[in-house]
């Protein structure tokens, strides 16, 4: 996986002229702002072009958006040596990673992220696929773009709620790996929200490097690897339960990893200060906090046991033991999650 961190990202796309066809898979959004300047300069590479837009949004990540792609691609005649590219925020690339892993046993992808969210996090690292009914991101495959293309220009135009909901999954990789980021985060958040492009720079960089480390160590999550998942039990199961519709993923996440922190401290291994760190940071990045009064921690920890990651039936959760350094923990018990959450809306 290349990662290029570049101001034009045109410019970095390599070796087009390689491939038969291209699909650029879009929303509606991305596609009215910068899609036909990014088909235009494709152009060149004298190879068919074609943008397939989809709609926005987490609860449109389905196997029927993937359909439509599929269609769309063999329709337009694209075949085993064509190239799609995932232009768009993180429910883009999850998307178009699969499509392209799937379509013909599989095409090459390039992931060229606009959203602070798919340049951090989602962008990276091979995982892709859609939400089912009954829950998130349970079809999916480990499929890895040949390029990542960050072009921090894109933050422009992103509205501040999405901007603020990618700075949850920046905030993650302090708690899981890096103590110095975290306080950078904390010393520099009012910059960063201004979107002063020199902190920007810096914690996509430093993202990515965390990132791309970890995945090289474990590719499939068989164990490193599920330290990213700090707080993103919670989070998916607070995004089912409300229909895709209450809270951007990062706003999940954000709600996650303080109910995670709430379940280390029951379990003695932090402190109420490494909670009330943790939330005051989220709460700086205008990030919520509290889980939502409607969802009942019961609904909540039954959704939790439909989770991917669990094994055989029982709640695997990430743990915190300080800033910078997380375990996993199996076989959760429902009564103690219960309690450990109660007082959490």
């Amino acid at each position: 996986m290349d990662i290029v961190l570049t101001s034009q990202c045109w410019n970095s796309l390599q070796q087009m002229q390689s491939y038969t066809g291209c699909a650029i898979i879009c929303d509606h959004s991305v596609a009215a702002l910068y899609g036909n300047t990014l088909q235009a300069k494709l152009a060149c590479h004298q190879i068919p072009v074609h943008q397939i837009i989809v709609p926005a949004g987490e609860k449109f990540k389905t196997l029927e958006s993937a359909s439509h792609c599929w269609s769309e691609m063999h329709r337009l005649g694209l075949d085993r040596q064509s190239l799609v590219i995932g232009f768009g925020g993180g429910v883009v690339t999850d998307l178009a990673g699969f499509v392209a892993g799937c379509y013909m046993r599989g095409v090459d992808l390039i992931h060229i992220p606009t959203t602070l969210m798919g340049m951090v996090d989602a962008a990276m690292g091979g995982k892709s696929g859609v939400n089912l009914t009954s829950g998130k991101n349970l079809v999916g495959v480990f499929h890895h773009p040949k390029q990542v293309i960050i072009a921090a220009h894109y933050l422009n135009t992103l509205p501040q709620q999405q901007f603020c909901a990618g700075i949850a999954e920046v905030i993650k990789y302090g708690v899981v790996w890096d103590p110095m980021l975290f306080e950078y985060l904390e010393n520099s958040m009012s910059s960063i929200l201004q979107r002063d492009m020199e902190k920007l720079n810096y914690i996509i960089s430093k993202s990515c490097e965390i990132k791309a480390h970890i995945v090289k160590k474990d590719e499939k999550e068989y164990n490193l690897r599920a330290i990213l998942n700090w707080g993103h039990t919670f989070a998916h199961a607070i995004e089912t339960l409300t229909g895709y519709e209450k809270y951007l993923h990062g706003e999940a996440v954000a709600i996650g990893m303080c109910c995670a922190a709430q379940v280390s401290h029951h379990l003695g291994y932090v402190d109420s200060a490494f909670v009330n760190r943790q939330a005051a940071l989220c709460q700086a990045a205008s990030l919520p906090v509290a889980l939502p009064k409607e969802i009942s921690i019961e609904a909540l920890i039954s959704q939790m046991c439909k989770d991917k990651k669990n094994r055989s039936g029982k709640i695997s959760l990430i743990i915190a033991r300080q800033i910078g350094k997380v375990i996993r923990v199996d076989d959760l018990d429902k009564k103690f999650l219960q309690e450990a959450l109660y007082g959490t809306h």
